[in-house]
């Protein structure tokens, strides 16, 4: 047997043993396949830039190319010959292809085909799978796998297999029996059939937790080989006792020792920082680790060791600090005292061993509050008392999006939350000894950054890209202003004046402005008053955002605050300024530079990063400084690894939109899965992990993406904006089957399908040359082509394209194609408009198109098969459902009646759904159901509903994170459910092949029915 570990090939007996390498690259290599006669082993390699398949020796030994063309094996003819392969393109996707092993043109055996596929014993069936999800074992729907059969002499296709879950990875015998991996609901199990006759398949598994996954076949009986998540399993049916399946035994008995520590000296760089009351002390973190150093400068001290990834930290007092880490798969809170030994203890709150600490703040009275995600909320509010006691939480109607700002006094507090079900942003007021809030605002803008004024009367925060006012009692519009005729009429008076106040700030400075807070803590709180009538009327904009954001940093007293204005481009700097709270007397009182960010005032002093470097600026002596810190610092890859699986499980279970977890048991899956993460190599080990307990779940709109730690070379190749003839082979030259009108080739040179491509940049294409070979390493390039048209040679010089490009072509060609025969079906009485996706841009097209060429139509045909989700369903609902209400004249034009509203469609309209058709595209036809807007025609969609969004962790993996259910009126979950259509047409792999749609046909033959 031929296995792959660490990226290599490695033999090992059947009856296991000691392994033997026979590849060592730097590469990746998967897919072998031993040839018929047991001389040849081929397999897969990247080591080139392309996808590519070389030949060995069975034994090992030099590998060859076969040619220099991206092609995927599926398996062996019986000659050793030649290969069945896959290739992608843009027109069929994936298509089988003949592959010679003497470097010869491919040939094109079927159009539509698939990764694992296997050969009938006499070479003249292709059984493959069709769709599926390895890792979803319960998934059910129309994306669940069948198998299908091709007949080569014929063409012809069959399907196999309809059953509600999957079955995949077919694999022939040679005796004709067939064996594939089929789904009970919880694993993937493997069966057999004889002669392909499915009514009653003997199951030869009976595994748990885990599936069986890619079958491999002797040739010489039906012992097989299988994936059995890490391990290789094997089933001997020769045996006359014993077990039949059972692990495949694999000694490696070599050293894999690997460095897994890196090492950096004497950094300067932080992520994130705070500050001690006294200014001697710098908390901050680097990469995943927290760390104490002097505000002064020097050696930083290391508080963290395990790579908990720092999410948030501030002092306790002038030498002990709070910091939220992940332990365990969970953000929980630990306290760390800058001592000659330190120690993290962990903070003992009502949440301590079972909710994940999300932010944690400390305001300059030293009231604290932290937000924190429970499985059926997030953002939710705990607050605690100076000295980070009392925890306790806080009753808020809705998630927490900002700040949590006390009174001085801390009596009260405001905080503004996303109301859910109209997305309505609301400001609170909460009352501290109550537990209890009050509604003070609703607006539409994005709140951030609350401050009270001094005198309690008013609160300050950033409203989009804005300083607001709110104030909860009406002020005295004139209360800061001077009458400037007193410097004409009363000069003496007024240069007093002046002069008193100058020497005033001169010998105060600002600093006994700001100080002020610690007196006032002494004095009796003011009472909080508010004038509740009219409330809504006094949220005044204080300072407007000119391209920048703007928000404040601090209060210096009742009427005057500073505020940051930041510009989010590079090339503009960020700017402190202060101002009163009507927005006038602004003045810039000192200039960041650029890439600032991370601000920080503590007492007098401004802290803030630039470039992840600590600085400084102080208030009174406008001393700018640059504050050096310097450390070593090195990290465990394998224990790094082991906190990304736990942060992905953290936070994965917090966010997925289903508190039950679709009914799995979520911490059980952390307990099984998380050995194996612990014995993993590497990250793209532990992706394999995290893809497989996510997968348990049974979602769709997920996936993994790990941090970049092998960056193969790639050299993509260039499309020409033809489809090449794989089926009829040319001594010399290509065929170019399919020129696309809108390509230069077609628009600009006039060229026909049909005519001959004979040189690629003055290199002759003879029946061994490699395509692919020539066009490597060319998009954006230009490409001088020789076409042979009607005897007529064309010297063409055109722009690589890129597959995205050549996939545009192809697209528009189809969609032209589509209205054509909607136009032709229909008289010219119907439109037809295709939406490819759902976001913005698709909106605009389609409106567009459906004010410029489908208005004037009778009826209207929406398709949204192949549509990948987005999110403008309500748009074109909105649409479709407008009512007409009035008319309007104009004799400044033809005085034609003008219905009100403009635009909207209220003819009949039919929409086209398959099961290509994906998230907001399933939305739009369920919902156009739902409101009896018009037929829906075509096959079931997958059922993969569920809104999402992209999250980061902290070793800069990603991950899917589908946070939003989406659920019909009648409770019915839109995820796993997808769009039954009223009308259901199949279009058959003969009909894509041939260029017939029969779904639109019918759609056409529907409508047609609605206008007589």
């Amino acid at each position: 047997m031929c296995y792959v570990y660490s990226n290599d090939l490695w033999l090992v007996p059947f009856a296991g043993g000691i392994p033997r390498r026979i590849t060592n690259t730097t590469s990746y290599e998967w897919n072998p396949q031993f040839s018929p006669d047991g001389k040849m082993l081929a397999f897969s390699s990247d080591r080139s830039g392309q996808n590519l398949i070389y030949i060995m020796p069975a034994t090992g030994g030099e590998a060859k190319a076969v040619n220099y063309e991206s092609f995927r094996i599926s398996e062996w003819f019986s000659d050793s010959q030649n290969l069945l392969c896959t290739k992608y393109s843009p027109r069929w996707g994936l298509s089988f292809y003949k592959v010679p092993i003497n470097g010869s043109r491919p040939v094109l055996l079927a159009e539509i085909g698939s990764s694992f596929a296997t050969l009938s014993p006499d070479n003249k069936q292709i059984v493959f799978q069709k769709g599926g999800y390895s890792r979803r074992e319960a998934y059910r729907g129309s994306g669940n796998g069948e198998l299908w059969l091709i007949d080569l002499p014929t063409k012809k296709y069959t399907k196999l297999t309809n059953t509600e879950l999957s079955e995949l990875y077919p694999s022939f015998s040679q005796t004709g029996a067939l064996y594939y991996c089929a789904s009970d609901g919880k694993c993937f199990q493997i069966n057999k059939v004889n002669k392909l006759s499915f009514r009653k398949p003997e199951k030869i598994t009976n595994l748990k937790p885990f599936s069986a996954r890619r079958i491999s076949l002797s040739r010489n009986n039906d012992r097989l080989v299988f994936e059995y998540f890490n391990t290789i399993y094997k089933y001997d049916p020769t045996l006359k006792t014993g077990e039949k399946v059972s692990p495949l035994f694999i000694d490696l008995c070599e050293d894999e020792w690997q460095e897994n520590i890196v090492r950096s000296y004497e950094n300067t760089t932080i992520d994130d920082y705070t500050i001690s009351t006294d200014e001697l002390l710098v908390g901050f973190t680097h990469n995943y680790d927290s760390f104490f150093a002097p505000v002064k400068g020097g050696e930083a001290k290391q508080i963290s060791f395990d790579h908990g990834s720092i999410f948030g930290l501030q002092f306790l007092d002038k030498r002990q600090m709070v910091i939220s880490k992940l332990d365990n798969g969970i953000v929980k809170l630990f306290t760390a005292t800058a001592d000659s030994v330190i120690t993290l203890s962990p903070v003992d709150w009502f949440g301590a061993d079972s909710l994940c600490v999300t932010e944690l703040y400390k305001d300059k009275n030293g009231r604290w509050y932290f937000k924190y995600d429970d499985y059926y909320r997030h953002q939710k509010i705990a607050i605690a008392d100076s000295g980070f006691v009392n925890i306790r939480p806080v009753n808020t109607p809705w998630a927490v999006t900002t700040n949590f700002a006390f009174t001085e006094d801390g009596r009260y507090a405001v905080y503004g939350t996303l109301r859910e079900d109209n997305y309505v942003k609301e400001l609170y007021l909460y009352d501290v000894q109550a537990d209890s809030s009050k509604r003070l605002l609703a607006d539409n803008g994005w709140w951030q950054n609350l401050f009270w004024t001094s005198d309690n009367k008013s609160i300050l925060l950033t409203r989009n890209s804005d300083i607001y006012r709110l104030d909860l009692v009406p002020r005295d519009e004139f209360e800061l202003d001077t009458d400037p005729w007193d410097e004409i009429l009363h000069p003496e008076k007024s240069k007093a004046d002046s002069t008193n106040e100058e020497m005033q700030n001169e010998k105060k400075g600002i600093q006994e402005i700001e100080s002020t807070w610690k007196e006032k803590k002494e004095e009796k709180p003011k009472p909080l008053e508010i004038v509740w009538e009219g409330l809504e009327k006094r949220f005044y904009p204080v300072i407007t955002a000119k391209d920048n954001y703007n928000f404040v940093l601090d209060i210096i007293s009742d009427s005057t605050f500073y505020y940051i204005e930041n510009n989010g481009q590079q090339e503009k700097n960020s700017i402190l300024k202060k101002a009163n709270i009507y927005g006038k007397n602004q003045k810039e009182v000192f200039n960041f530079g650029r890439n600032a960010g991370y601000y920080n005032k503590v007492n007098n002093t401004v802290y803030y990063l630039i470039n992840q470097e600590l600085k400084s600026y102080n208030l009174d002596t406008s001393a700018r400084k640059d504050i050096k810190i310097k450390y070593d610092y090195k990290y465990d890859k394998v224990l790094l690894n082991l906190r990304v699986f736990e942060e992905v499980w953290c936070a994965f279970g917090n966010n997925f939109y289903d508190p039950a977890m679709h009914n799995v048991p979520w911490k059980e899956l952390f307990q099984l899965y998380r050995p194996y993460v612990e014995k993993a190599k590497d990250i793209y080990d532990v992706a394999f992990i995290i893809e497989e307990m996510i997968g348990d779940v049974n979602a769709s709109h997920t996936g993994f993406y790990p941090r970049e730690e092998y960056k193969p070379f790639t050299n993509p190749v260039a499309w020409l904006g033809a489809d090449f003839d794989y089926k009829n082979i040319l001594a010399e030259g290509i065929r170019l089957e399919r020129i696309y009108p809108t390509s230069r080739l077609g628009s600009f040179y006039h060229l026909q399908d049909g005519c001959i491509l004979t040189h690629i940049d003055e290199v002759k294409i003879t029946a061994h040359t490699s395509l692919d070979s020539l066009l490597a390493g060319k998009i954006g390039k230009k490409i001088k082509l020789t076409i042979l048209q009607e005897g007529n040679i064309t010297e063409a010089v055109i722009t690589g394209l890129s597959y995205s490009q050549m996939s545009e072509l192809k697209y528009d060609y189809q969609i032209a194609k589509n209205k054509k025969l909607v136009d032709e079906l229909s008289h010219g009485k119907l439109g037809y408009i295709h939406i490819p996706a759902m976001g913005e841009n698709d909106w605009q097209k389609f409106y567009r198109d459906f004010v410029v060429d489908n208005f004037d139509k009778d009826a209207l045909v929406i398709d949204v098969r192949g549509n990948y989700g987005g999110h403008i369903h309500d748009k074109l609902i909105t649409l479709l459902q407008k009512k007409k209400y009035a008319y309007t004249t104009s004799r400044r034009y033809s005085r034609v009646l003008c219905y009100e509203p403009h635009n909207i469609w209220d003819k009949p309209s039919i929409v086209l759904v398959n099961e290509d058709s994906f998230s907001d595209g399933e939305i739009f036809p369920t919902v156009y159901q739902e409101l009896k807007l018009g037929k829906v025609v075509g096959t079931p969609s997958s059922g993969a509903v569920i809104g999402t969004w992209h999250y980061y962790l902290q070793d800069g993996s990603s991950m899917r994170m589908p946070g939003t259910g989406w659920y019909k009126l009648d409770g019915t979950n839109m995820e796993g459910t997808g769009v039954q259509p009223d009308i259901v047409v199949e279009n058959l792999p003969e009909d894509i092949i041939a260029e017939r749609d029969p779904q639109l046909i019918r759609a056409v033959k529907e409508l047609m029915k609605e206008l007589k």
